[in-house]
C-alpha cells in the first residue's frame, strides 16, 4: 500500500471513529429514536473496504459509508489553495529560521515568529466544494455493482475558517465556529435531489468540533424550520513560532 493511501486511510478512519464516538442525538436532524440507534449500529459495524481502492470506504452489512472531504477555500487545478498556500508558508518560515539561527551566537536561546493573513474563504467555496465532491461521489455509486440498502456520505470539511451565525426570531443570534449545513437551504435543496441514492449525509469538522446528521429524505421538513443565516470568514492569521539555539562544538 501506497503512503498517501496509507494516509488516506487513516485519515477516513479517523473522521468514522469521531463520529462513532460523539454523535449525539441533539446532532441529528430527521432521525427517531429508532433511527439514531439504527444508525449508531451501522456505525459501530462498519469496516473498511478490503479493496481500499474501490468505491466504498466502509461497508456494514447491505450498507456503506463513503467518505470525502471539502473546504470553503478556492479550489483549482493545483487543489485548495489553502492547504498549498500554508504548506509552502510553513517551509519558508523554518527556511527563514534556521537562516536566522545560523547567524546567531552560540548557546543563545533563539526565538522567532512567522504570521501571515488567512487566505479568502467564502460560503459559495465551500457549497461549491461539496457539490463536485458530491457529484463525483455518486458517479462512483452508478458505477459500482454493488446492491445497497443504506448508504451513507461522510462528509468532511476541513477547514476552521468559515463560521455561521443562526439568528431566529425572539432570540440572541447563535454563532457556531464552523459551516453549518443543517440550516443551508438551498444546499439542501439540491442534495434532496439525491434521496433515492443517498440516505444520510454526516458533516464533520475535527477542528471545530462539530457533528450534523441529515437523513436525506427529511430535508423538506427541516428547510421549513430555517432561520435566518449568515456565514463569513473568521478574521485572522496563520502563524509558526520556531524556538533553538546552538551549541557549541565542544559540547557535541
Amino acid at each position: 500500500m501506497s503512503k498517501n493511501r496509507e494516509s488516506q486511510n487513516d485519515t477516513e478512519q479517523r473522521c468514522l471513529d469521531f463520529v462513532k464516538n460523539e454523535m449525539k442525538e441533539k446532532d441529528c436532524f430527521g432521525l427517531s429514536k429508532e433511527h439514531f440507534t439504527e444508525l449508531k449500529k451501522w456505525l459501530n459495524n462498519s469496516e473498511p473496504n478490503s479493496n481500499n481502492n474501490n468505491f466504498p470506504d466502509f461497508v456494514f452489512g447491505s450498507g456503506f459509508i463513503e467518505h470525502f472531504a471539502v473546504t470553503s477555500s478556492l479550489v483549482d487545478k493545483k487543489g485548495a489553495k489553502q492547504t498549498r498556500e500554508s504548506y509552502v508558508f510553513k517551509k519558508k518560515s523554518e527556511t527563514n529560521f534556521l537562516k536566522h539561527l545560523d547567524s546567531s551566537e552560540e548557546e543563545i536561546l533563539v526565538s522567532h515568529s512567522f504570521g501571515r493573513n488567512f487566505e479568502k474563504h467564502t460560503h459559495l467555496n465551500i457549497v461549491n466544494s461539496i457539490k463536485k465532491s458530491w457529484i463525483k461521489h455518486i458517479e462512483s455509486y452508478d458505477k459500482n455493482t454493488s446492491e445497497f440498502t443504506h448508504r451513507i456520505f461522510l462528509i468532511e470539511y476541513t477547514d476552521i475558517i468559515l463560521q455561521t451565525a443562526v439568528s431566529r426570531r425572539n432570540e440572541p443570534t447563535e454563532v457556531f465556529d464552523t459551516y453549518r449545513i443543517s440550516v443551508d437551504e438551498h444546499l439542501l435543496d439540491w442534495i434532496y435531489t439525491y434521496k433515492e441514492k443517498i440516505d444520510y449525509l454526516i458533516l464533520v469538522n475535527l477542528l471545530s468540533p462539530s457533528i450534523e446528521v441529515i437523513r436525506i429524505n427529511h430535508i423538506p421538513d427541516l428547510i421549513k424550520e430555517i432561520p435566518e443565516i449568515g456565514c463569513a470568514p473568521v478574521i485572522g492569521i496563520e502563524s509558526h513560532k520556531f524556538m533553538g539555539f546552538k551549541i557549541k562544538e565542544e559540547n557535541i
